[in-house]
């Protein structure tokens, strides 16, 4: 990819609570609005998943159309029971799909999810007992189980990121490594982070974040935030200015958001000495990457509206996990805004279009129009 990029400036602006200083959804592409407006829409829950023993959680979300969007998580039962949960948007109501899964794929934890058109779905399939897991893909009509082109029974080979491409393609991640399905065969890739998140623009124009691995021998080594770009050849890991302060652990990135070539976002966050989590943030303008200190927890989706907003998803961690606050930020035309959903948010879609947006948090899918 063009030039190596340049170490740039820290710039640091600060708001009360979870905020952010400077300007920062789906994997596929997003229509960049140059120019934002304040948030017109507003916020609210179109769709509540009842759970079994321990509640349910829905952990991604995509969208390929208005009428056609997936959420995947799971509903656990007993001490450790999973039972898959995947939900469909057909443009008039949110369903739950269960008959549909193959049986290998009804008692296991759908973590990711990814759609390139309607008749191009891959989901990462986890047993967390030690069973098989794998992919499933949704052709359009039927839905059926892939498993793993390699062994997952070694948790480093387990997927942990999947983007669809049109063609039936499909890229998955995971701890220094890329496969990619062409429609016919598997090949592997090098890639030099462990991914978290990925975006597509193109197949020649991929972005995956995440974290460095730290050395295996080396017990007091820390992972940092890492970001890698694929031009259609190979993985190159691309420098970011100022990381993260050298007490931090967990330090990471968790969503990506590239609206154009030179507009790239990248979120997530780290873990001080005490405890306490702090966000990350950086911006590629098509040059050079800026880094930007936030004042708030971890930030863990952003996305982008029609009219240009930019909405990042903040989560305060507490002690008591029923104390957890979360916020979504809004940027419009360099001015931050601090905004409380009507349910938690920790992930975000928009179609290319930008509405509606949709958000998935603990057991609720949220939509702004």
């Amino acid at each position: 990819m063009g030039p190596r990029l340049a170490l740039v400036t820290l710039a640091l602006l600060t708001l009360a609570g979870c905020t952010t200083g400077a300007p920062t959804g789906p994997r596929a592409a997003e229509t960049h609005s140059p120019v934002a407006t304040d948030p017109q829409g507003r916020w609210r829950v179109i769709y509540r998943q009842k759970g079994l023993d321990y509640g349910a959680d829905f952990l991604d979300i995509t969208a390929t159309s208005e009428s056609d969007a997936w959420a995947v998580g799971e509903r656990t039962f007993g001490t450790d029971g999973h039972e898959a949960l995947l939900v469909r948007w057909d443009g008039k109501r949110w369903r739950r799909l269960v008959k549909e899964l193959p049986k290998q794929a009804r008692y296991v934890t759908l973590t990711k999810v990814d759609a390139s058109d309607p008749g191009n779905v891959w989901i990462i399939a986890e047993d967390k007992e030690g069973g098989e897991s794998g992919l499933l893909h949704f052709d359009g009509r039927n839905w059926s189980f892939v498993p793993d082109p390699v062994d997952t029974s070694d948790e480093a080979a387990s997927p942990s990121e999947v983007i669809a491409l049109g063609g039936g393609q499909v890229w998955t991640f995971g701890d220094g490594w890329a496969r990619h399905f062409d429609g016919q065969r598997w090949t592997s890739q090098a890639i030099p982070i462990v991914t978290h998140a990925a975006i597509a623009r193109s197949p020649q124009d991929i972005w995956a974040v995440g974290e460095t691995d730290p050395m295996p021998d080396d017990a007091l080594a820390q992972s940092e935030p890492a970001v890698a770009h694929f031009d259609g050849r190979s993985w190159q890991r691309l420098p970011l200015p100022a990381p993260s302060p050298p007490d931090s652990s967990e330090s990471r990135l968790e969503a990506v958001l590239a609206g154009a070539a030179d507009d790239v976002w990248a979120v997530g966050g780290y873990e001080t000495a005490d405890g306490t989590f702090r966000p990350l943030s950086y911006r590629w303008n098509g040059t050079a990457w800026r880094a930007v200190v936030l004042d708030g927890g971890r930030l863990t989706g952003i996305a982008r509206d029609s009219g240009g907003v930019v909405w990042v998803a903040c989560h305060r961690f507490s002690s008591d996990p029923g104390d957890d606050s979360y916020r979504l930020l809004a940027e419009a035309g360099g001015r931050w805004s601090r905004v409380t959903p009507s349910a938690p948010v920790t992930t975000m879609t928009s179609l290319p279009s930008g509405r509606p947006l949709w958000a998935i948090g603990q057991n609720a899918i949220s939509e702004y129009r």
